[in-house]
């Protein structure tokens, strides 16, 4: 397994798996470097502080009321931290690294993107098998701020996206409004055309939402994706509470709708503005950190 990196965005620019003999490229990716700087859809990047969107970029935090002026302007959103996120931001690699892991990091000012506090955050990839990629993220402030980080690849494992199966270990899922916002209700899976605990093609059906995953906080196994024609089959392991499935509907040129498909871990969408969402709450003193992992093989018996 051959992963490439960026540090704009600390982000994964590819993911090679290398099975029976078999090489094959499993994200999307640009063709050079260059191009990830006016790169509209977060493609591989780590996105953050406040990963989804933000009901008109407000919230508030220890009495004190904040708002940055919001990216997804049809729909009055912040997405993804902003114009300033951190997908448009250059990450520093440590010096010391090798051959199976790489750490990134970088310091953000009070208020430098309209987020509160010095700002301190760092991504770690590790191989900690040869099929196995884990990313840490870390991060601490100078004073009571917002943190919901996630990484944002666009998985395609060889096929129409329509053609791969999806299974996930969660029994419901935020309602969105008309601006893909929390309505506040959580809605069983049942019933519905994002229902995924046990395998479904994903054939047409369009997914922008967040899926509630179990409130155990350890490192547990929250989804899987294969496709039968490749023999491939992805599983994403977390720490995070929540899952957001996307399906690419929205990518364009170079890329095609649909193309790949985003499995965000992270916490839920505009938590801070959610009365019933988990916090994503950091203050001083405390560490920030949370894990996802991608772990490839054949396609499995389960």
């Amino acid at each position: 397994m051959t992963v490439n990196l960026l540090s704009q965005g600390a982000s994964i620019t590819g993911i090679t798996v290398q099975l029976a003999g078999r090489s094959s490229d499993v994200v999307l990716g640009y063709a050079q470097a260059e191009d990830y700087a006016s790169d509209p859809f977060y493609m591989g990047a780590t996105v953050g502080p406040v990963a989804s969107r933000l009901r008109d970029g407000k919230f508030s935090i220890a009495g004190e009321s904040f708002a940055i002026n919001v990216n997804e302007v049809a729909r009055s959103n912040l997405l993804h931290g902003g114009a300033s996120g951190l997908h448009q931001q250059t990450f520093e690699p440590a010096h010391r690294r090798n051959d199976s892991s790489l750490e990134m990091s970088l310091k953000l000012a009070h208020l430098e993107d309209g987020f509160p506090g010095d700002r301190t955050i760092t991504v770690r990839y590790v191989l900690v098998d040869p099929l196995s990629l884990q990313i840490d993220f870390f991060a601490t402030t100078s004073q009571p701020t917002i943190m919901n980080l996630a990484s944002h690849p666009y998985f395609n494992l060889g096929g129409p996206l329509g053609e791969h199966a999806l299974k996930m270990n969660a029994k419901a899922f935020n309602e969105v409004d008309d601006r893909l916002l929390p309505t506040g209700a959580l809605h069983s899976v049942v019933g519905t055309p994002l229902n995924f605990q046990d395998w479904r093609k994903l054939d047409n059906t369009p997914i922008d939402h967040n899926f509630v995953l179990s409130e155990d906080s350890t490192l547990r196994h929250a989804a899987s994706l294969r496709l039968a024609s490749s023999n491939l089959q992805l599983d994403l392991l977390t720490t995070q509470a929540g899952l957001q499935i996307y399906t690419g509907d929205d990518l364009s040129a170079p890329f095609t709708p649909r193309a790949g498909i985003c499995l965000e871990a992270q916490g839920f969408p505009d938590a801070p503005n959610q009365a019933t969402a988990p916090s994503i709450d950091l203050i001083p003193g405390q560490i920030y950190h949370h894990k996802t992992l991608y772990r490839f093989g054949h396609i499995a018996a389960n």
